[in-house]
């Protein structure tokens, strides 16, 4: 039988292979067309990637390869780029350039407004609802901040850009960008001040140190430059009514407080006492500038109270006959009303603030128990601060009818912060065993609380004071595990330091079942740290 031979099929790879005749200068269009393209090679990559020879994916204003890192990502090329389609659609506010977001060009009113927000994947309507307010502040905002002229370096600008996105919302217990007054308020005044501006970066600096050590350095320089010049303004005669730097001084002061291990901070929030007890400082609250820093120092000083066993500055001569008179109780009962609202830097209302203020004036006074009397005494101021806590929880009840989802949190961040007030003063008053009835009660209302607020909640950082005490007055293994999950979650979700060190305060309390004295630990080992 014959058999046929089928031509050879060549098997093609591709390429075109054939002899070039003499003359030619390449092949025709048809072999071009079969040839396979050979990967294009951009020169475009940020100057990160070139240096460490990774290829970069050129998404701006960070590239894949710096966010996942957490580098600085800068470019050669000043050509604007539109947004990542990822950050569309997010429920986080858009990652934005700060050069882009906040220069003259990208805000004028010459119809490049909304190329500005197209290019972020914004949208410029009549403001309907409380996103679309948001929306327009943020505009406003970079409308009233422009540029920043203070920002020299590509390393400042990284940090101003860190703080802008990333800290200014770890420092806030609200959502709402509007409501945010590290940026609201604090960003127009360090567009005109070069202190301000310094200690912002120093403030971004501490935060990002965690992941990116080397740009404490630089974050440092600024720290020596804002405390040359708050040095300066301190010396002259007229330092009353400087906003620009009692505001100064504060941040230097929370710098300080998150880091976990200094001391510096009570010289600082010294500093700040002083100037808004100056004369001519008694309609602060009339100006965002002085409400913020009014506010910023009450929730820094309150909080400092826990940590030294002291009364907050403002009543740091009142004492336990002062706290036991009915005009001093009468007082009192005024301040700590719910008339006002949560603030967005303590996320819980200035009467809880007070009340943590007045039961460590309480304890203040526990060396004066040397006979019946003095600790009837004692015993009568302690049941006027309970009673107190009492009114403040029947009224709070009362006027807390709102159902949104901040507000649910914030309700439950303030139960938990009350409980933990109530729990220190049956420690300053009874001591720190475990099994009391009222400690056991209030540990679980603090657990049931901090269950209810999910991670990443804007006022997950007022839980850290309540997770520490009931922390370290439990016996519940599971809870104790639970409480220090929760406070690795907040080691990455708010990022500073101080959170890290109060972990460790309770793996120091719980490795000594004997001593539940947590407040001894604190004072003995972690001197520095403040539950802010």
């Amino acid at each position: 039988m014959a058999i046929s031979h089928a031509p050879a099929v060549p098997v093609s790879l591709g390429h075109t292979c054939e002899p070039q005749a003499p003359g030619r200068q390449g092949l025709d269009t048809g072999a071009l067309v079969s040839r396979r393209p050979r990967a294009s090679r951009s020169r475009g990559g940020c100057v990160s990637c070139k240096t460490r020879k990774k290829k970069c994916d050129e998404l701006r204003p960070q590239c894949s390869d710096c966010r996942r890192l957490d580098l600085p990502c800068r470019w050669k090329s000043p050509s604007p780029r539109p947004a990542s389609p990822r950050l569309r659609g997010s429920r986080s506010p858009p990652y934005l350039d700060v050069d882009a977001a906040f220069s003259p060009s990208a805000v004028s009113f010459d119809g490049s407004a909304s190329a500005f927000f197209d290019e972020h994947g914004l949208s410029i309507t009549t403001p309907t609802s409380w996103t679309e307010n948001i929306i327009l502040s943020r505009f406003d905002l970079a409308l009233r901040v422009s540029a920043n002229s203070h920002l020299h370096t590509d390393e400042d600008r990284s940090l101003f850009n860190h703080y802008l996105h990333i800290v200014s919302r770890a420092l806030c217990r609200s959502e709402q960008t509007d409501e945010n007054q590290f940026l609201t308020t604090l960003l127009p005044m360090a567009a005109a001040s070069d202190m301000l501006t310094s200690v912002i970066l120093v403030l971004s600096g501490s935060h990002w140190r965690r992941v990116h050590p080397p740009i404490w350095n630089r974050a440092l320089k600024h720290q020596g430059r804002a405390l040359a010049q708050v040095n300066q303004r301190l010396a002259r005669a007229d330092i009353a009514q400087d906003l620009e730097t009692c505001a100064t001084v504060l941040l230097l002061c929370l710098t300080e407080l998150f880091d976990g291990t200094s001391k510096a901070w009570k010289w600082h929030l010294k500093a700040a006492s002083a100037l808004l007890q100056s004369p001519g400082m008694q309609t602060l609250d009339m100006t965002p500038e002085g409400a913020f820093c009014l506010q910023l120092f009450h929730y820094l000083d309150s909080m400092s109270t826990i940590s030294r066993c002291r009364p907050p500055l403002l009543h740091k001569d009142c004492s336990l006959s002062d706290m036991t008179s009915s005009a001093f109780a009468t007082a009192l009962a005024a301040s700590t009303s719910t008339s006002a609202l949560e603030s967005s830097i303590s996320g819980v209302t200035p009467a809880l603030l007070d009340l943590i203020g007045l039961v460590n004036l309480l304890a203040s006074h526990r060396g004066a128990r040397v006979d019946e009397l003095s600790d009837l005494g004692f015993r009568t101021a302690a049941a006027r601060v309970k009673a107190l806590l009492d009114t403040w929880r029947g009224e709070y009840e009362k006027t807390e009818v709102s159902t949104s989802f901040i507000k649910r949190d914030t309700y439950h961040a303030s139960t938990a912060f009350e409980c933990a007030i109530r729990l220190r003063l049956h420690q300053i008053v009874e001591g720190y065993d475990p099994d009391h009835a009222d400690v056991t009660s209030a540990v679980e209302q603090i657990k049931k609380a901090a269950l209810a607020i999910p991670y990443g909640s804007p006022v997950e950082g007022s839980l850290l004071f309540p997770l520490v005490i009931a922390g370290a007055s439990s016996r519940d293994v599971e809870w104790r595990m639970v409480a220090k999950e929760r406070l690795m979650v907040m080691e990455n979700t708010l990022g500073f330091g101080h959170v890290r060190r109060a972990r460790q305060l309770l793996e120091t309390v719980w490795g000594q079942e004997r001593e539940w004295n947590w407040a001894a630990v604190r004072y003995t080992q972690f001197p520095g740290i403040v539950f802010v």
